[in-house]
């Protein structure tokens, strides 16, 4: 491991070291912004929903995500294959149609179950609460700059630090692996997007179209799947589990389904962060600051992917 490292530095760039410069400086901005976080005043509100509608949602996401994304992602990808052939665009033309789908979907259903898709703030003080509006349009007041700002800079921290607990235990199984104790250590490996991106020529019809799917689709459908409408389910079916803690059990839970969704062992730490801080943004500012900031957090690593490679993929 650090002979690896040692080599991946020699290959560093002025772009790699403006990455790792830039990463780090937003990474300690980001544990100021969990301070800040951990201060901020609020109540959660009681779950609107009764038992059965929230099974129904959770239901409802696990199909939209499970059944609805991947067979269209499927049908599609068929009907382009031919006209795309082994250049893999026609993936991710069958991704972009297949996440907008799902998304529909969840729509559809928030509209006919109005208490399974939660778009507004559930934990706010008193006096910002805005009552005689619309979930969406709640949702939309609570939205902020400085808000996104925060949010997007913990979030950071937080990917940050769960990369590094990744590979500090990598290190140590090898460690043990190299003294006899444990058997082979998993394999660190970059997600298939990653890989892919890397591959791809920056201007290309491939490129702009895997950016729609990683800055756009993705996190549209994933926070409408996840942290609009599984987790407050999760949220409302474990308040009899645990009374007073139902909100960080379904956080939990909706963090390790979120990772294990993106099948890949590597990523897996931080993944499982990032999908549970979520439910705690959604709580606090809403849905739609949680779209805002995962298709940022996105787009940052899908640009620090083409102009530093290297430090990208330590």
């Amino acid at each position: 491991m650090p002979s690896e490292l040692a080599q991946s530095l020699d290959a560093f760039g002025p772009w790699d070291w403006a990455c790792i410069g830039l990463s780090l400086t937003t990474a300690i901005a980001g544990l100021y912004a969990l301070k800040c976080w951990h201060n901020l005043p609020g109540t959660d509100a009681e779950p609107t929903a009764n038992a059965t509608e929230a099974t129904a949602a959770f239901f409802a996401a696990i199909g939209a995500f499970l059944l609805i994304f991947p067979v269209v992602t499927q049908l599609v990808s068929s009907r382009f294959a031919g006209l795309f052939g082994l250049s893999q665009t026609h993936l991710f033309i069958g991704a972009c149609a297949g996440q907008l789908s799902a998304a529909a979907a969840i729509l559809a259903i928030g509209k006919f179950l109005p208490r399974s898709l939660h778009w507004a703030p559930s934990l706010m003080p008193a006096e910002e609460q805005l009552t005689g509006l619309s979930e969406f349009r709640q949702a939309v007041r609570a939205w902020s700059f400085p808000r996104w700002a925060l949010s997007f800079l913990a979030i950071f921290a937080l990917g940050v630090l769960g990369t590094i607990l990744w590979k500090l235990f990598c290190l140590s199984w090898q460690q043990l692996y190299l003294a006899g104790w444990v058997g082979s250590p998993p394999a660190d490996e970059l997600q298939d997007i990653v890989q892919v991106v890397m591959r791809t020529e920056l201007g290309s019809i491939k490129f702009i179209i895997i950016t729609l799917a990683v800055a756009i689709g993705a996190p549209i459908m994933e926070e409408l799947v996840f942290r609009g409408m599984l987790y407050p389910s999760l949220k409302r079916l474990c308040q009899p589990l645990s009374p007073g803690r139902s909100r960080l059990l379904a956080a939990i839970l909706t963090g390790m389904v979120f990772s294990a969704a993106h099948l890949c062992a590597s990523a897996a730490i931080p993944l499982f962060a990032f999908g549970a801080f979520m439910c705690l943004i959604r709580d606090r500012y809403g849905l739609l600051t949680c779209i805002s900031i995962h298709a940022s957090f996105n787009l940052w690593n899908l640009v620090w992917l083409k102009l530093a490679p290297n430090a990208s993929n330590l």
